[in-house]
């Protein structure tokens, strides 16, 4: 790199047409520069937060004093942005100082007197649809109120809406619960849906179109005008279907305006504004903010294929042994000796392993970037556009190891993130050919600052899939991307993903589908085990062994996946000091706790109740566990001896030799769709409905499962008080129940839980309604 004073950086600037050396902005520009490089030539620079303190406070008082005053907060944004651009040049470091920005408190209320004005508007409207629907000879009024009562009933956005109706066939419909898409173009029978009961008011709507669209086949979209509508893509019947709206929308508004009581929706006079209106309609009709806002964006949650309600007619189909017992459809074989799983052999030491941080400066991932970027300009001064050259393979790769070891010394090991990122875009550049500008561009869209200052990006070794679903949401955060930026970042950290793999890393992660509008992996794990199943594979390792036998540990790890809703690092991380068990009260319960004393993020800290969450037969194989344990490892104290491991041994399983014979052996059992993640997300599920059920006792009635235990009234009442904790019912009138649960489950916030863990919310949203409208979801 050549030395470099301000002049010259100006020079540099000016030829690129910088808008920082704009006439305007030049001033300010040329003295934050004057201060920072000087006139005599350098060829790096480090500023540290305290410098660019001091930066900012002499601009502040450089422009008070030449009598051209702005705020402190002024100068921050301006020295912020050059240091933006500064730190674009090799050799050159500096802190970006944060800027507060006052957030506003999230509401499901109309947030502006217009927006209460047309939502009030709308609700009068409403009440003359179907009067104008039933006398009007306009072809798409039943599609109209259709459409408006999707928004206003159940909360969907326009684009929910649209791609609700632009899939609608007579198979996405039974029996008034309504299949849809949990993203856009989604497809029976395999893709994700969110399905939902519907209400009497959206129901009559939708049965219109059923009962005039009778004559097509169910596979066919019943809003296709002509028969070469089937053909359109899912974009097009979106576009035709807010054309038809429009049109329609401008209809009724036209004919309405003779009504006597026009002047109560006069500023509603499009579609536009019919849809704004019907934003918050769903919460001043008394639906909880929640369930009023749940359908708002894509994507939705993910509902469970199953059936859960004892009158579905097909639930008895999914009890072990029957025709859908096992998961996915393949017959049970009765009679025949379920082979036992076999434990491997390999260890680790006992206790949690956590990456130390102590030693990392407080802008290691802004360094970390900029030695990436570094890389790349760098590796520009070998080949104009390409290098993939032969001639150029020697200093790319002298190039790479430089920067690699650069890495590794900022970060103190190896496999971090972004020294893997370095390694995707050197073989992007040498093995893909791509150009020097891709390769930036894909560089952009690996590493948000906001998903670098994730803790999971230190070490790529134990990234799961619910990691990866962490690193989207803190790539998202804070950012306001357009669909086609988050489709991007989506393509190109699959493209990552699919390169570590390739190389032996990230085992533990599903790759999502291609062109997917989440990183999440697959509906799969959306067929929730039942208790059922959980039962079947308890009795099958539990029954009449000893203590300390290989098949109570097994079992066990079961439980805590499925009843403690535990990863598979923490189970395997547990020490005899993490489980705390209790002497039996007079109800005859084992009081068990389970202490996480870390993993992958802050939030995985926690306490597990399982004398809460599972049957006492668990807790009390836990005791007889864990005493067992204690006198085969008596040598040793309690905090250096693993809970699960090889006799007469302090050590722990790992995975490959405890989690994967469990998984192997319950894939035989019940199907190949499953793993040890998705116990975690059956545990989800299945407290959602226990903690919903002891609120409105009429709903768990009628679940198929209403005589398991985890129904039994007592349970219920206990689950729900642990999880009110010391606020009791007030938890529940502040709405924080669910925040309670993220924290059980080892979430920052309930966001996480409900996108991608919970795949009964379908249930529980109906049920909602139902109450809300005075009906009862019959099937």
């Amino acid at each position: 790199m050549e030395p470099l004073n301000t002049a010259r950086l100006l020079g540099l600037w000016q030829a690129e047409k910088h808008s920082l050396v704009q006439p305007a902005r030049l001033p300010d520009t040329q003295w934050i520069l004057g201060a920072i490089l000087g006139d005599s030539l350098t060829q790096g620079v480090s500023l540290d937060r305290e410098a660019v303190s001091r930066l900012i406070t002499g601009l502040f008082e450089w422009r008070q004093s030449s009598g051209r005053s702005i705020t402190y907060r002024q100068a921050r944004k301006r020295v912020n942005s050059v240091l933006e651009q500064l730190n674009q040049v090799p050799g050159m470091q500096a802190v970006l100082m944060p800027e507060p920005v006052l957030a506003h408190r999230p509401t499901a209320l109309p947030p502006t007197g217009r927006a209460l004005d047309i939502t009030e508007q709308m609700m009068a409207l409403d009440r003359q649809l179907l009067a104008w629907c039933r006398r009007s000879n306009v072809a798409d009024a039943w599609l109209l109120v259709l459409g408006l009562r999707l928004m206003t009933r159940l909360g969907m956005g326009e684009q929910v809406m649209l791609g609700t109706l632009a899939m609608l066939t007579r198979a996405h419909e039974s029996q008034r619960w309504l299949a849809i898409p949990s993203a856009p173009g989604e497809r029976l029978p395999q893709g994700a849906h969110y399905r939902l009961y519907l209400p009497e008011d959206v129901w009559l709507a939708l049965r219109a179109i059923l009962t005039r669209t009778a004559e097509k086949a169910p596979s066919a979209w019943l809003l296709a005008a002509v028969p070469q509508d089937n053909e359109l893509s899912h974009a097009q019947r979106v576009q035709t279907l807010r054309a038809r709206l429009k049109a329609a929308g401008k209809h009724c508004l036209t004919n309405l305006k003779g009504h006597p009581e026009r002047d109560k929706w006069a500023q509603l006079r499009t579609w536009s504004t019919l849809v704004s209106a019907s934003r918050h309609v769903p919460v001043m009709r008394g639906i909880p903010p929640l369930w009023a806002t749940l359908l708002q964006h894509y994507p939705l949650p993910t509902c469970t294929p199953v059936p859960l309600l004892s009158d579905s007619g097909t639930a008895h189909w999914y009890t072990p042994g029957e025709k859908l017992g096992r998961l996915p459809d393949r017959s049970a074989v009765r009679g025949v000796a379920i082979p036992l799983p076999v434990l491997g052999e390999r260890t680790q030491p006992a206790g949690l392993s956590l990456v130390a941080t102590e030693h990392l400066p407080p802008d290691w991932s802004r360094r970390a970037k900029n030695m990436l970027q570094q890389f790349l300009a760098d590796a520009r001064q070998l080949g104009r556009d390409k290098v993939n050259a032969v001639r150029l393979e020697r200093p790319m790769q002298a190039l790479l190891e430089d920067y690699e070891g650069q890495l590794v010394a900022l970060i103190g090991h190896a496999g971090s993130y972004p020294q893997w990122v370095l390694h995707f875009l050197y073989h992007q550049l040498r093995t893909e050919g791509h150009t020097l500008s891709t390769a930036r561009t894909q560089l952009s869209r690996l590493t948000p600052i906001t998903l670098l200052l994730h803790e999971a990006v230190l070490d790529l070794s134990d990234w799961d899939d619910e990691v990866v679903l962490e690193l989207q949401e803190a790539a998202e955060a804070g950012a306001h991307w357009a669909a086609a930026t988050r489709s991007a970042f989506h393509g190109t950290f699959r493209q990552f993903l699919v390169f570590c793999q390739r190389y032996g890393q990230l085992d533990g992660v599903s790759l999502p589908p291609k062109g997917a509008s989440t990183l999440a992996p697959s509906v799969l794990r959306t067929r929730i085990l039942s208790a059922d199943h959980m039962q079947t594979v308890w009795n099958a390792l539990i029954d009449r062994v000893p203590n300390g036998d290989p098949r109570q540990m097994m079992g066990l790890v079961v439980a805590l996946g499925f009843y403690g809703g535990l990863r598979a690092s923490e189970v395997l991380s547990l020490t005899l000091n993490n489980v705390l068990v209790g002497a039996q009260d007079e109800q005859g319960r084992t009081p068990c706790w389970i202490e996480i004393l870390g993993g992958k993020t802050d939030a995985a800290r926690r306490r597990v109740a399982l004398h809460v969450m599972a049957p006492s037969s668990v807790t009390e194989q836990m005791r007889g566990w864990v005493e067992e344990r204690r006198q085969e490892c008596s040598a040793w104290p309690l905090s250096e001896v693993a809970l699960f491991g090889p006799r007469h041994s302090p050590a722990a399983y790992t995975r490959d030799s405890l989690i994967t014979p469990a998984i192997e052996w319950m894939r035989y059992v019940l199907g190949e769709d499953i793993d040890f993640h998705g116990l975690r997300h059956a545990a989800v599920s299945w407290t959602l409905l226990r903690l919903h059920a002891a609120q409105n006792p009429a709903f768990g009635e009628k679940l198929q499962h209403r005589h398991h235990w985890m129904f039994c009234e007592e349970a219920q009442k206990t689950a729900l008080a642990h999880f009110c904790g010391a606020e009791g019912r007030d938890t529940l009138a502040r709405g924080t129940l669910l925040l309670q649960v993220a924290k059980w489950i080892g979430h920052r916030e309930p966001g996480t839980l409900l996108q991608h863990y919970a795949h009964v919310l379908g249930l529980l949203h109906s049920d909602v309604l139902a109450l809300k409208n005075g009906i009862c979801p019959a099937k």
